[in-house]
């Protein structure tokens, strides 16, 4: 039976309640000690705007996948956020995460929101499911996460499962961008050679010691980040593919402001003078090329 789209629920505090926090907090702890960057009250406040925040997500994909009864996969559903938010606009969602503390912690999560959501600790380069079971996939943040030799293997397991016509979001940073903005904070030290830019990390204390299940929970410093060039490599040779988004997961500049004026974002000259610079930058290039990348691929039928 298809799920129906339901509404983010108005008691938040109800659900976000003193429990929840020391829960969350336990976990946060054992995975962000030594982080340079940690802060628990920051990070609560994350978690706590994560389903309302991802609901922009679910709603930028809806421009190309009716959610309504989709099946949808997310890769590495880390506390649940995102698959709550789809499961929200009425897909039947299956979570997977290696880690099995913040898998736990999703099906809490998803208890609170009312929603039902299946969540697996499985590897994700390497699933049960049948091929072209979804018809939607999410993997943010994650590819970045796994050794450069398996970072193929998922990919290659996204376009197995994903069915023909469907879709696929990436969502990783960039080796291209201009500033390390996953882990260091710092302009172009991931250009560097591994073996310089980790002890310069480190002795700036800026290195990322966080335990990695990818890495059998070893931490490796600084994360493996592809560029969008290799990446297009490596989808054209599983298939024909297209690139739907040009800005952000956006379609277009046009689709960017629209979403920002449901939101209410787009009054001002501020705004009026970012998109008109943003217009003619992208008239120029793909925004993924230099940035952070953000896509929505569509897996092209035979």
């Amino acid at each position: 039976m298809a799920a129906t789209a339901r509404q983010l629920p108005t008691d938040l505090p109800s659900i976000y309640d003193d429990k929840l926090r020391e829960e969350f907090q336990t976990l946060y702890e054992a995975r962000a000690r030594n982080y340079w960057a940690a802060d628990f009250k920051k990070a609560w406040a994350k978690f706590q705007r994560g389903v309302s925040q991802e609901l922009e997500l679910a709603d930028l994909v809806s421009r190309w996948v009716d959610l309504k009864g989709a099946r949808v996969l997310v890769i590495g559903s880390n506390m649940g956020s995102e698959a709550i938010a789809y499961a929200l606009r009425g897909a039947q969602v299956v979570g997977i995460d290696l880690d099995e503390p913040v898998v736990n912690m999703s099906k809490t999560l998803a208890q609170r929101y009312g929603v039902n959501i299946d969540v697996q600790a499985l590897d994700a380069a390497n699933t049960p499911f049948p091929d072209g079971s979804f018809d939607y996939i999410s993997c943010a943040q994650v590819l970045e996460h796994l050794p450069p030799e398996q970072q193929p293997r998922l990919l290659a397991e996204i376009w197995r499962l994903c069915k023909p016509g469907g879709h696929f979001w990436l969502d990783t940073p960039n080796q291209l961008s201009f500033k390390d903005h996953h882990d260091t904070g710092l302009p172009m030290i991931h250009w560097l050679p591994r073996s310089i830019k980790v002890p310069l990390a480190k002795w700036l204390d800026r290195a990322v010691p966080t335990d990695e299940p990818a890495f059998g929970f070893k931490p490796v410093y600084l994360h493996y980040y592809m560029g969008y060039f290799g990446l297009k490599r490596a989808l054209s040779r599983l298939g024909r593919y297209e690139i739907l988004s040009r800005y952000r997961g956006y379609a277009d500049l046009d689709h960017y402001c629209a979403a920002r004026r449901k939101q209410g974002r787009a009054a001002g000259w501020f705004f009026a003078a970012k998109t008109s610079l943003l217009r003619a930058a992208l008239s120029l290039w793909n925004w993924n090329v230099f940035t952070g990348i953000r896509m929505v691929i569509r897996k092209c039928e035979s």
